[in-house]
């Protein structure tokens, strides 16, 4: 797969625990690649889609080439590395995306090959994570069920996971999110079926949580990715009549309480810097900035 005596090697059962030791040094940076690292931890298709420089034990960088193209923790001569191997290959990504650092200069390899194929370059994504909630936002006190309201209407709504046999009334939410977050459909290509399939995924795993009144979604939210000590938020979506009215803020703040009690300690995401909206939101619901990403869809 790689040439005999390369810096540049597939990563396998032998170094994973190395790997992700690496990818461990940043989670927040790293979490939707080092998720997908943990996934496939025990797989054939761990050398299939992640590669490393350097020594199988002291690896200077891994990249993931899977749906996505993501670095981690890789040095800058790492990164070189990487993308002219990269380079010598035709494109299979999605998506280009990570540390904006790391993303610019895998790009400088790239760009001369792929530039033509890109439909967005989102360069600056703010890497947001949550701090203590703050005090006076909107968000009522607990119910009997450990839940908080959240929401407009009489007596409020609920923040909650949605549960089995919710996916029907989620999934017209996830579509839309879809569409206006990433800028195509979702139900394309195979009518939607792997799309579906995943939502359905993250509702099993109590990974989605809701805010629904009278069988409709007004607030959704996804845990996308979990490693470490890190769940990272994907997919936040308010039903737009409802939109500038406080919900988004009240419920990412009682998001994060619930994200915190039911999967990890650190809750991050990360946001468009044009999305002035969303950044307010998430401003008020107590996330700071701890770093930057970059995003160029295909």
């Amino acid at each position: 797969m790689f040439r005999r005596g390369g810096r540049v090697r597939a990563v396998r059962s032998t170094g994973y625990d190395a790997a992700l030791a690496l990818a461990l040094t940043a989670p927040a940076v790293n979490a939707l690649a080092g998720a997908r690292l943990r996934e496939l931890s025990r797989s054939a298709a761990l050398s299939q889609e992640f590669s490393m420089v350097g020594e199988e034990q002291r690896p200077e960088g891994l990249l993931w080439h899977g749906v996505n193209l993501s670095p981690l923790s890789a040095t800058p001569q790492a990164i070189a590395e990487l993308g002219r191997q990269q380079a010598s290959r035709s494109r299979r990504c999605s998506s280009v995306v990570g540390d904006r650092r790391a993303v610019e200069q895998l790009w400088e390899h790239l760009a001369p090959l792929w530039e033509s194929e890109v439909r967005e370059h989102r360069w600056s994504q703010p890497l947001l994570q949550a701090e203590e909630p703050p005090a006076g936002t909107g968000v009522g006190a607990s119910s009997a069920a450990g839940t908080r309201t959240v929401g407009p209407g009489a007596g409020g709504a609920r923040l909650r996971p949605a549960l089995p046999g919710e996916e029907e009334a989620v999934f017209p939410a996830a579509v839309a999110m879809f569409r206006e977050e990433v800028g195509v459909d979702p139900l394309a290509g195979d009518g939607g079926r792997s799309y579906r399939a995943r939502v359905g995924e993250l509702i099993r795993r109590r990974r989605t949580y809701v805010v629904i009144e009278h069988g409709e979604v007004l607030f959704k939210a996804d845990v996308g990715a979990l490693f470490g000590p890190v769940a990272q938020i994907h997919g936040v979506w308010v039903r737009p009549d409802l939109r500038g009215r406080g919900l988004g803020r009240a419920g990412m703040t009682e998001l994060v309480r619930q994200v915190r009690r039911d999967h990890a300690p650190q809750v991050s995401l990360y946001v468009n810097d044009f999305n002035e909206p969303a950044r307010r939101a998430y401003a008020a619901a107590g996330f700071t900035q701890v770093g930057e990403l970059a995003t160029l869809l295909f």
